[in-house]
This record gives C-alpha cells, structure tokens and sequence, in this order.
C-alpha cells in the first residue's frame, strides 16, 4: 500500500472505503434476505443429531455460496485491513492545519457514532458513552463554525 503523508488524504480515503464497506455490508444483508427460509432458524437445530447439524451447516455454506456471500465477505476483510491500515498511519500523520483536525474529529465523531446507542430507551444505551459522543459533536460543530467564520472573513 502507498504511504500517504497527508492527514486530508487519509481521512479522504478512509471515509471512501468504509463507504464501499457499508455498501458491500447492506449488499451482503439484501443476500442474506434471499437465502433459504431454514439458514435463518439456526435454533431450530438444536435435538439434531451431529451428522444432521453438520449437513445443515454444509448446506448453509453452499446456499452462501450459489449467493455470493463468502465473496462478499471476503471483500469486507479485506476492505477492514485496508481501513485498519490507514487510521494507523493516520495516527501517526500530524495534521497541519485546522482543516486537517476537524476532519480527523470527523472522522472520529463517526466512528464513535457507528458504535453509539443514542437512545435512552435502547436496552443497550450508556449515558457515559451518549455524553462523550455529545462532546465530541459539539466540539466538532464548534470546530466547523469556526473554520467557516474564519474562511468567511478571509474571502
């Protein structure tokens, strides 16, 4: 993979796969969706004998397989590697103008948001996360006032 220097670029090219992953992803899941009424009862294999549940798990690989799925997340693996590589270098690419920070805290704003229950009535929702992931928009949308005022001025 090609070093790239610039925190812009990266934060550009990351944005890019993980688009390419989120589609990939609800590709994957309109797959799914067409796959045999049985590949989506797993529990129902439970008084199955060995042999029985080994055929079904067989069969299910295949069914993924006529689909595409097992291409599919393959090209998800491989879009995680590339993504993973590139916020490593982007943790260590300084950023060199504001520009630059606010889409690194873009960036993470997302990311956190991706993994973020909002609502209080989830059963999964952590005010403490909820809270942080608030701050952080906050300074974000601070950030990006800012930077507008400022090109605003010097235009």
């Amino acid at each position: 993979m090609n070093v790239i220097s610039n925190a812009m670029l990266l934060v550009r090219r990351i944005n890019e796969l993980q688009r390419r992953r989120d589609s990939l992803l609800e590709r994957q899941e309109r797959l799914r969706r067409t796959l045999p009424e049985w590949t989506f009862a797993p529990l129902q294999l439970v008084g199955m004998s060995a042999d029985e549940i080994r055929g079904m798990m067989s069969d299910l690989t295949d069914a993924e397989r006529s689909t595409g799925l097992d291409r599919l997340e393959a090209e998800v693996e491989t879009l995680d590697q590339q993504i993973e590589e590139l916020e490593n270098s982007l943790l260590t690419t300084p950023s060199r103008s504001l520009d630059s920070i606010q889409a690194v805290l873009d960036l993470a704003v997302n990311r956190f948001k991706a993994h973020t229950v909002a609502d209080p009535n989830d059963v999964f929702y952590d005010y403490g996360d909820a809270r942080v992931l608030f701050f952080l928009e906050r300074a974000a949308e601070d950030l990006r006032t800012l930077l507008h005022e400022e090109q605003r001025q010097a235009g």
